[in-house]
């Protein structure tokens, strides 16, 4: 069973639960699928590892690692991080995000006992290591978001069962990992009739939620090699660019609407510049626009 000098009196997780997790994993940054032209290759350092099983019964590590080039976490209290953890509203709204990298794939080693197991590994920034081992709450949530992250990216079980290895700081050799360098774009809201002049909104719209949200994307100009990429969509009931969170990669797009409402994940036509990509939301019409300068 877990570590009762880490869990205390929260060793297991409810069904209940699951929307939670699920809702937080999306504020948690990924990184999955690295650019060349936008990328940055880092050793990550082993801080802990922590040894649980899959559901079939197989071993299976956690090599927690630490990367200077991953963003710290916001630094917040216990008790606002037991607040949160109390509220059904605070979880499903909160912006606290735990920026990490998570290894492009597993790894097949074999224990100390010759027995073959796999192997995962996860990046932080340094900072947060003493953050997570001086509280167990810290601890037992950012290991419920790393099992949450683990099972979205390879589909793989966990169980709710661990020990963190007194004695072994990670199991196996760490490979680098490649994460992103370029930034998301900060979404504005701006006022109705400016969009207005510019785009020509569909006479209808989806007045219920769904899972992918109705869009556009636009050359400009719509003759030959564009010089810009404009993707418009209608995001009904969302009233404010808080609930919003949009990632522009150089070849793909993806949009998260919290709380699960909304979820848009395209690829792009042509490789566009992240860093000058520019987003604005327009809450009366609920349209969301991202202008994107494509690469020449």
């Amino acid at each position: 069973m877990a570590s009762t000098e880490l869990l205390g009196n929260e060793s297991t997780i409810t069904d209940e639960d699951e929307k939670f997790w699920g809702s937080l994993l999306d504020k948690v940054k990924l990184n999955e699928q690295p650019v060349p032209a936008q990328q940055l290759e880092v050793a990550p350092k082993p801080a802990f590892c922590v040894k649980t099983k899959n559901k079939e019964g197989s071993k299976v590590f956690l090599n927690i690692c630490t990367c200077e080039s991953i963003p710290e976490p916001k630094k917040i209290s216990l008790d606002d991080l037991v607040k949160m953890l109390d509220s059904e509203e605070e979880m499903l709204t909160t912006d606290y995000r735990i920026p990490m990298s998570i290894g492009e794939a597993c790894h097949a080693e074999v224990d100390k006992k010759g027995v073959g197991c796999t192997v995962y590994d996860i990046a932080v920034n340094p900072n947060y290591i003493t953050t997570l081992k001086g509280e167990a709450a810290f601890m037992n949530f950012f290991l419920q978001i790393v099992f949450e992250g683990l099972h979205a990216k390879f589909e793989v079980e966990l169980e709710w069962d661990w020990i963190i290895l007194k004695n072994r700081s990670h199991v196996g050799y760490i490979k680098p990992h490649v994460i992103r360098t370029y930034k998301k774009p900060v979404i504005q809201e701006v006022p109705t009739e400016i969009t207005q002049q510019s785009v020509n909104l569909p006479k209808k719209r989806h007045t219920t939620p769904a899972p992918k949200p109705d869009y556009m994307v636009i050359q400009d100009p719509p003759e030959g090699d564009p010089d810009y990429l404009l993707l418009h969509t209608w995001l009904p009931g969302v009233e404010s660019a808080s609930k919003l969170t949009l990632d522009v990669g150089p070849d793909k797009l993806t949009l998260h609407v919290h709380p699960a409402k909304y979820f848009l994940d395209i690829e792009l036509p042509y490789d566009v510049i992240p860093e000058v990509s520019e987003a604005h939301f327009v809450k009366e019409n609920a349209l969301l626009t991202v202008d994107m300068k494509v690469v020449k």
